[in-house]
């Protein structure tokens, strides 16, 4: 009894020690597994530099950490500095009158310019404003004058309707009208006046939502026409967010300080890993409470994964990136090549969005914005016949035939892993469900190669079935006469199929697997 105790209280310690642990190196979780993957990626570079300097660990391991700093950081670090300044300076160049000469010119091209625009969002502000002052309780400080400039303005929309033509849309302004004129001639603080206000609000939207050509094209003509308030607050509201970055202050040195800290660990983590993940890996094993068999087929299956899914999904992405960057170059966007280059490079490890979402959109922004339609037909040829077939020439080649996740479990993986973990969720997601297949195809494994006795066997079972198995053995140890009369006769083919199972449980010894000898030996 006092050994059990002994054991509960070991245990107990153990998960409290087993959570502090956790939680001092949850903190470490994205430079350390960064760390495991550039290991298992690198480990034939690794293996190649450990010939050629003799056996020795630690130089080799020196040296592909050294490669790795100069071939892989050093420019990914380069780009990605580079893009967020041009992304800045893109943003800071994003005046209010240059972003609505463009925005005008491409709505004339698509028809999507609001008539009267300044007569429409005029009465559309001022009984948007009237209308929550009545929501709020408080009187709407609407003067007859200010009524007068409504019905105005509800004027000049009409005259334009009637201008229109063959092309005018089916917009009536009369019961507009009516209500807004009640609304004026109304009595203050009575009930006709807040009615007619709530009537002149329901009929403007109607009247409005006619004279954008019906629902659908008038959403898509609002959307194409933001305000000025709107695109203001685009722009603030971004740059708020990555102006931090080179805003240099507190903040600014807080984030670089975490992301050299970063670095720092994962190329010590790295360094280490090289030199003693073998030994790492038999201390593993040797502490591990799973067979060692599982722990090996588990590290078997990270590296396959990593080779599998990371290797080929970033040297693919990679690939794009920079051939993406080639063909942004040569059709004229040179101030933004790295910030291009880098978004490819990103939405590359997406699954159905791909790099063809960053050159699609930039092809349309060079015919649209630009006017510019060599360059739009050129990237958009180069980007369907080079950058995204890029994809499908690389991946095929590194994977080498081995499985892949299946297309929509690998994108739904990757968006969980985003959400959950942020960017470094597009690397784990999908290894968490590659795992997840390694675990559940060793427990059906298992479970298959235990015998029906052996499971009786675990205490819990056993306690469970105790009456059964009692008396299953008290049928054992006296037979019945028919039982006896029946082994006593020729067995038929069917019966001698029954009372093999019986013949088993009388004569455990010869027929049970023997127990194995070594804990970390799996029962055959």
């Amino acid at each position: 009894m006092s050994r059990l105790v002994s054991f509960l209280v070991l245990v107990a310690i153990l998960i409290l020690i087993g959570i502090v642990f956790f939680q001092v190196m949850a903190g470490f979780f994205v430079p350390l597994f960064l760390a495991a993957l550039l290991g298992v990626v690198v480990q034939p570079l690794y293996r190649w530099l450990l010939v050629r300097c003799r056996g020795y660990r630690y130089l080799a391991s020196t040296a592909t950490t050294l490669l790795i700093l100069l071939a892989v950081l050093l420019p990914i670090g380069l780009v990605i500095t580079t893009a967020t300044m041009e992304g800045l300076s893109l943003l800071d160049q994003l005046r209010l009158g240059n972003v609505q000469s463009r925005l005008d010119e491409l709505r004339g091209q698509l028809g999507l310019k609001i008539p009267r625009e300044g007569d429409l969002r005029s009465i559309e502000a001022r009984l948007k404003r009237w209308y929550d002052q009545h929501r709020q309780g408080v009187t709407p400080d609407a003067s007859p004058e200010a009524v007068d400039n409504l019905l105005d303005r509800l004027t000049e929309l009409e005259n334009w309707v009637q201008e229109a033509g063959e092309v005018r849309p089916q917009a009536d302004a009369e019961a507009l009208r009516l209500a807004l004129t009640r609304f004026r001639d109304a009595p203050p603080e009575s009930v006709q006046r807040d009615d007619a206000l709530i009537i002149a609000d329901a009929e403007f939207r109607e009247f409005k939502r006619n004279l954008l050509g019906g629902t659908y094209q008038a959403f898509i003509t609002e959307l194409a026409n933001p305000t000025d308030e709107q695109l203001e607050q685009v722009r603030r509201a971004t740059l708020s967010t990555a102006g931090s970055v080179v805003t240099f202050g507190n903040h600014t040195v807080v984030i670089l300080g975490k992301l050299v800290f970063g670095i720092v660990i994962m190329v010590v983590t790295l360094f280490f890993l090289l030199a003693e993940g073998s030994r790492m890996l038999d201390a593993i094993v040797r502490v591990s409470p799973l067979e060692e068999q599982y722990v090996r087929e588990l590290v078997s299956e990270f590296d396959r994964a990593c080779r599998a899914i990371v290797s080929a999904t970033l040297l693919s992405a990679i690939a794009q990136g920079l051939l993406a960057g080639v063909g942004f170059y040569f059709a004229g966007l040179t101030s933004s090549v790295a910030l291009l280059m880098l978004l490819t490079m990103v939405l590359a490890l997406v699954p159905f969005v791909g790099a063809a979402s960053v050159w699609i959109t930039v092809s349309l922004y060079l015919y649209f914005f630009q006017g510019n339609l060599w360059a739009a037909v050129g990237l958009s040829i180069y980007g369907s016949l080079i950058i995204s077939q890029a994809d499908n020439v690389i991946k095929p080649y590194v994977l080498h035939g081995q499985s892949n996740l299946h297309p929509l479990l690998a994108l739904l993986s990757v968006l969980g892993g985003v959400q959950a973990l942020g960017p470094v969720g597009i690397l784990v997601g999908p290894m968490v469900v590659v795992f997840l297949q390694v675990l559940l195809r060793l427990v059906q494994r298992e479970m298959s190669s235990l015998d029906r006795s052996e499971w009786f066997r675990w205490p819990p079972l056993a306690s469970f079935a105790g009456g059964s198995a009692s008396a299953a053995s008290r049928d054992a140890d006296h037979p019945s006469p028919s039982a006896t009369e029946s082994e006593s006769s020729p067995p038929t083919a069917a019966s001698s199929e029954r009372q093999q199972p019986a013949a088993g449980t009388r004569a455990p010894a010869a027929n049970s697997p023997k127990p194995s000898s070594g804990g970390k030996k799996r029962r055959k």
